[in-house]
């Protein structure tokens, strides 16, 4: 449709479409479709700016002559031709319009809980979604039965370690296996144990894969899977290029349906994982994108949110490169998580770091993981150096 440059407009962007600006950059993501729009022009940024105003609701005014700016009318035109705003002709309208736009009254981090005083004791129970329990014979097996019942049944357990050594596997096993939770047991195919008929109750199988491939231990491994009616999902963990062929090799010959590919650092391997791992611009764009995907990489990091690590002395840790909240033998699991809420280092763990608060795709990446703490970088992308 063609627009009067001469006339005055209030210009809009669809309330699903996400905007993110930098000082130099602009862009914005239809969430609907995964199209994306970015200029770096200065007036265009500004334009955007205003937009973005909480007092603006939405909505900014376009003269008559920021419209007749090249820049600024391609823009225009651009955004509507792709259904991701609209300008509306002031004179058509009594008032300013309003547009109900999804970036208002947000918080990030710690800061969402501190607002809504989510870590009031009552609440705190709902943000543990996974206990990640390291076992040998060190482990206080009464002891750990007793706090593992203080746990809300919508929680996953996953156990890890060589069972086939732990003395005190049956006692701990019969009492999971009366427990409604999920249960992951956690442990190499070399270390698969063949679990009772009787403990078997929400069990499945984890199984790490790390190369070279002990044949032998492959295929005992094999029956005992084949012997058992549960699930199992199988990691490989990758460190060199040979590693991730081997993988591809063995997953199509064995037809296995279920597993993840986890590159690891080695300490000699970053070329590796520069190419495996780090993300270039193609690969951002290339993941679907809902406003609450944006919204939860602002407020909490999306692998450790949610999730605990419990060493065989009792000790917590929300991430295992920090330090500890506390252990369960002295505090309980209340006092525990409120640490990690108000002060931790691991759940709100977000990209709002250099270089990543300066680039306009931020919030597209995934969140911060353990390998940037292996590499002591702040992110794993071509886009933005550190």
């Amino acid at each position: 449709m063609f627009m009067k440059i001469d006339n005055n407009y209030w210009f809009v962007i669809e309330p699903y479409v996400y905007v993110n600006i930098t000082d130099k950059e602009a862009l914005l993501y239809n969430t609907l479709d995964g199209i994306v729009v970015e200029s770096k022009t200065i007036a265009v940024i500004k334009l955007l700016q205003e937009l973005i105003q909480k007092e603006n609701c939405g909505v900014a005014f376009l003269s008559s002559e920021q419209f007749k700016q090249p820049d600024i009318y391609n823009f225009v035109m651009d955004i509507r031709e792709k259904f991701m705003g609209d300008i509306l002709n002031t004179n058509l309208s009594d008032g300013k319009p309003v547009q109900i736009t999804p970036y208002t009254n947000f918080y990030r981090g710690n800061d969402l809980y501190i607002k809504h005083n989510f870590s009031v004791l009552k609440n705190v129970l709902n943000n543990l979604l996974e206990v990640n329990i390291y076992i040998d014979n060190t482990i206080r097996v009464n002891e750990f039965i007793s706090f593992l019942r203080s746990l809300p049944e919508n929680v996953t357990f996953n156990l890890i370690g060589d069972f086939r050594h732990f003395q005190e596997a049956d006692h701990l096993f019969y009492f999971l296996a009366e427990c409604p939770n999920a249960k992951n047991i956690v442990c190499s195919y070399s270390d698969l144990i063949l679990l009772k008929p009787e403990c078997t109750n929400n069990f499945s199988y984890r199984i790490s894969v790390r190369f070279p491939i002990d044949e032998i231990s492959w295929e005992e491994s094999k029956q005992i899977l084949k012997s058992q009616i549960m699930s199992y999902e199988y990691v490989f963990y990758l460190t060199s290029h040979e590693d991730y062929q081997q993988a591809e090799e063995r997953i199509d010959q064995e037809k296995i349906e279920r597993y993840f590919l986890k590159p690891v650092y080695t300490g000699s391997n970053m070329d590796f994982l520069k190419e495996q791992v780090f993300l270039k611009k193609e690969d951002i764009l290339s993941t679907p994108m809902t406003l609450k995907n944006f919204f939860m990489n602002q407020a909490v990091n999306s692998y450790d949110f949610g999730k605990i690590y419990i060493q065989p002395n009792g000790d917590v840790y929300a991430n295992m490169h920090f330090s500890s909240l506390g252990n369960i033998y002295q505090e309980n699991i209340y006092e525990l998580l409120q640490k990690e809420i108000e002060r931790g280092n691991s759940w709100f763990r977000i990209r709002n770091q250099n270089p990543c608060n300066t680039c306009v795709y931020q919030w597209l990446c995934p969140s911060p993981s353990d390998l940037e703490i292996e590499l002591g970088q702040a992110n794993l992308c071509h886009v933005k150096s550190n």
